[in-house]
């Protein structure tokens, strides 16, 4: 490898790695660059566009599945990937062949080669993404914001429909320090005259974004005023979160111009699997549930889950969390469902070139402190622990980059055994 060229996935991961740097500018000035350079291919594109807090993963995947269903060529971008980047650039929820991925990253390095104002890590991904759907002619395009809205990499394209799902504190240090300013920044993502749907519940919230609409002719359609959770069918997806998802996917999928069918929805939502959300799955004989819920109101979603679907159980808990949380309110909102703590230590790099550290020992200090009535044991490595189980269940939650770093290994164990 060099920088003029990549000839493997691995190649092209490491290629990519150079751009995590954490001395970036909020902009969407390199984007603008990366677009014109490729020649414009988000224009090209039919878009449902997801932002928010909470559930706009979900959400995405849900409006993809539909639409898939229903025969369309879906595009579907989610970030981060839980175990290869691949799964970034999806038509019909399959990950993009290694060797396109390949190729496609070879037609844009010599475009970041030009720029001086070097493209990050994410802007790549995202351009690669909305080159990859152009080129593949898409129906329709299934696009997740990852940081904000108002000048996260996606938010150049003019969308068939934006959504925006429940708003609440996350990535402070960025959009700001209370769900006012987060909103704020979250709800550019709404364009003139282009259609909008919101699953947001604090008035404030719902105020700030029925502003926004109005102020840009932006017809607004509004969970429990314009549309309801009461008739959407049957949803596989274990939580009642997951019903508004779907009623959100539906609402945009109504709106966005492309005609689906009720027994397509009902089918969809009948059969849907999304990896790392309330998944149940096996590591050797222990009954395992994996769920990223990575912020105070992913977990609340999670602990209403649990009391739903198995009330009056505990659980032995692997928990990691990115240190910029709420740690604390996350702790006590899971300890009901709690019979043994087992933080962990954990590495990893955000998009934006931050290397995070989740470190047991901080942990278990805020969890003592949070739930002292519970056994708390430290968790140095993993992949030791979760070799050797010492629980008949075990649920596994704190942040994607955890349930990711699991689900890699459990595939690479499983493959050997």
């Amino acid at each position: 490898m060099n920088n003029n060229s990549v000839h493997t996935l691995a190649e092209a991961e490491s290629y990519l790695t150079q751009f995590l740097s954490s001395k970036w500018s909020y902009t969407l000035v390199r984007m603008e660059k990366l677009m014109t350079a490729l020649g414009n291919p988000e224009r090209k594109l039919c878009v449902i566009h997801i932002g928010g807090t909470a559930g706009k993963g979900s959400t995405c995947f849900i409006a993809a599945s539909i639409l898939e269903t229903a025969g369309y060529k879906v595009g579907l971008h989610m970030s981060p990937h839980l175990i290869s980047i691949t799964e970034r650039l999806m038509i019909n929820r399959t990950p993009i062949p290694e060797k396109k991925f390949v190729s496609l990253l070879n037609k844009i390095i010599p475009i970041i080669n030009q720029m001086k104002d070097k493209p990050t890590y994410y802007e790549i991904t995202v351009a690669m993404m909305f080159k990859f759907f152009a080129d593949e002619r898409v129906d329709i395009a299934v696009v997740e914001v990852g940081l904000g809205g108002r000048l996260d990499g996606t938010n150049i394209l003019s969308p068939a429909v934006s959504v925006i799902t429940n708003v609440g504190l996350d990535h402070t240090d960025i959009l700001g320090d209370t769900v006012e300013k987060i909103v704020m920044d979250k709800r550019e993502i709404i364009k003139a005259d282009k259609p909008v749907v919101s699953g947001a519940t604090q008035k404030t919230v719902r105020n700030l974004i029925i502003e926004k609409a109005a102020s840009a002719s932006a017809p607004l359609y509004l969970l429990d005023r314009d549309f309801t959770v009461d008739n959407v069918p049957p949803v596989s997806l274990l939580g009642r979160h997951q019903i508004t998802n779907a009623a959100l996917a539906i609402a945009a999928i109504e709106h966005c111009g492309l005609p689906v069918s009720p027994g397509n929805i009902h089918e969809a939502l009948a059969h849907l699997d999304f990896p790392g959300r309330m998944e149940q799955t096996t590591i050797g004989k222990t009954h395992v549930i994996l769920d990223g819920a990575h912020n105070t109101m992913k977990m609340e979603a999670l602990s209403k889950a649990l009391t739903d679907h198995f009330p009056n159980q505990t659980f032995p808990v692997l928990f990691a969390v990115k240190g910029d949380k709420n740690i604390a309110e996350m702790v006590k909102l899971l300890a009901p469902h709690v019979s043994h703590w087992y933080p962990t230590t954990l590495e990893r790099q955000t998009d934006w070139g931050r290397r995070v550290m989740f470190d047991a020992r901080d942990l278990e200090k805020i969890i003592s402190a949070a739930d002292p009535q519970k056994p708390i044991t430290e968790v140095a490595d993993y992949k030791t622990f979760l070799k050797n189980i010492p629980e008949t269940t075990l649920l596994i939650t704190g942040s994607l980059y955890l349930v990711g770093a699991v689900e890699e290994w459990k595939e690479n164990f499983q493959r050997h055994f």
